[in-house]
């Protein structure tokens, strides 16, 4: 039934009659090329010793009362056949019509195709429109822009199509899925009906569905007791808009899971060299995180929020630009190592849980990396995770001694009157409890 949504949507239908109607005019232009306007004048190309033979004309006609025991390929404007086909056909033609008998298989690229005779097996047609007024023992298969099948007309077989407007007044006694801009049933089906609708569906009191029923279409229908033996489900139709939104949020998470994938991977790389590098450091970051978790957080939030307002008034007061720059490139540098150092600290903790102690920080931050990214791939949840890792991370980082932040969360050192404590010569002064005594 996939495939019927897809045909059965209205820009679909319409290039497919498009393309269904240029094709015929191709052909008409061929067979007068060829000077060709009976099929006395027809060209054959045969392979396998004559096994097989593909023929080309103008028109081509199997009178009444003759048979031809062959699978006919033909390539035609016109085909008719009153009489009997003994064999499969396969035709490409802008107009055709069976009067008579096809007692294999019928597969027909045309404009035009009118069934009144019997085909003994499967029909599949890709068309603009098709009428089944007689009798087909096999399976249709439809694609195109409109479908009729006739009253007194019977599908012994499934009945699958997707086109424009779809018309069932014949029967069916095997199932039916159908998509269409319209759909119309108001003979008997002898199985389950699935059917898809864009404008509207009309199911007679006439019509007769002996299994269940599905449909999807603009609005929810009443149907006449009886009309339907089995259990009947309505699915609404999406808007357009819900088509839409559903297409994006597919097309958001996929772009999501790639993103996240890459992000993981560059995080690797970058994680592993800068660690690499800077061994000594990241293990000391990542034991003050171990020693001071509070204080690393605390500090963390704050530089988070006062940083970028500090980077703003930098870029207002337009002289300071270039430092803004740069200050703003060793915040968001800051903001993406912060995880790094979170990582080593988690990894050295399961690890250590475990008997194990590494000497290279690199393979307890591989461990810890996987957790975060795992953890912080979870929706909202994982994203309030991320920003508290990232003020673990970065108060950690800001309180190395590389940095004079740390001394502004530091208790000040005592007063003093610029004056020594002692004076060469000078006995110390005694401790207190010789001064007691």
């Amino acid at each position: 039934m996939e495939a019927g949504k897809l045909i059965g949507s209205r820009p679909a239908r319409v290039a497919l009659a498009f393309l269904i109607a240029l094709a015929p005019v191709s052909l008409a232009h061929a067979g007068a090329v060829g000077g060709m306007s009976t099929c006395s004048d027809a060209d054959e190309i045969c392979f396998g010793g004559g096994s097989i033979c593909f023929t080309q004309c103008a028109s081509y006609l199997i009178p009444m009362e003759e048979t031809q025991e062959r699978d006919l390929y033909l390539w035609s404007q016109r085909l008719d056949i009153d009489g009997t086909l003994d064999g499969d056909l396969i035709a490409w033609v802008q107009s055709g019509g069976i009067g008579g008998t096809v007692t294999q298989d019928l597969l027909v690229f045309a404009q035009d195709l009118r069934i009144g005779g019997e085909v003994g097996d499967d029909v599949r047609v890709l068309g603009q429109n098709i009428f089944i007024d007689g009798t087909v023992k096999g399976d249709v298969l439809f694609l195109g822009a409109n479908l009729v099948v006739s009253e007194g007309a019977v599908i012994e077989g499934n009945l699958l199509a997707a086109g424009g407007v779809a018309v069932m007044n014949g029967r069916v006694d095997g199932d039916v899925a159908v998509a269409g801009g319209t759909v119309t049933v108001h003979g008997s089906i002898g199985g389950n009906a699935e059917l898809q609708t864009d404008g509207g569906l009309v199911i007679g009191p006439g019509a007769s569905i002996a299994g269940d029923l599905t449909y999807r279409g603009p609005e929810e229908l009443e149907f006449a007791p009886g009309v339907v033996g089995g259990s009947i489900r309505f699915e609404p139709k999406r808007t357009d808009v819900e088509k839409h939104i559903s297409q994006q949020m597919a097309m958001f998470n996929t772009f999501r899971t790639i993103f996240w994938i890459l992000g993981f991977i560059t995080a690797i790389i970058a994680g592993s060299v800068i660690v690499a590098l800077t061994r000594d450091h990241a293990w000391r970051t990542a034991e003050t995180i171990r020693t001071k978790p509070l204080k690393s957080l605390g500090i963390g939030f704050i530089a988070f929020i006062c940083i970028p307002i500090v980077i703003l008034i930098a870029f207002v007061l337009i002289l300071t630009i270039p430092l803004a720059l740069m200050l703003l490139l060793a915040y968001l540098i800051a903001l993406y190592i912060a995880k790094f150092y979170v990582s080593i600290w988690l990894g050295n903790l399961i690890l250590r849980r475990g008997g194990r102690t590494d000497k290279s920080p690199i393979p307890p931050m591989l461990l810890g990396l996987l957790i975060v990214y795992l953890v912080t791939a979870i929706p909202v949840i994982g994203t309030l995770i991320g920003i508290v890792i990232i003020f673990f991370g970065l108060g950690a980082l800001l309180q190395r001694k590389e940095t004079r932040l740390n001394g502004a969360f530091e208790a000040p050192p005592a007063p003093s009157n610029g004056l020594p404590d002692s004076f060469p010569g000078t006995p110390a002064a005694p401790s207190a409890p010789e001064a007691r005594s």
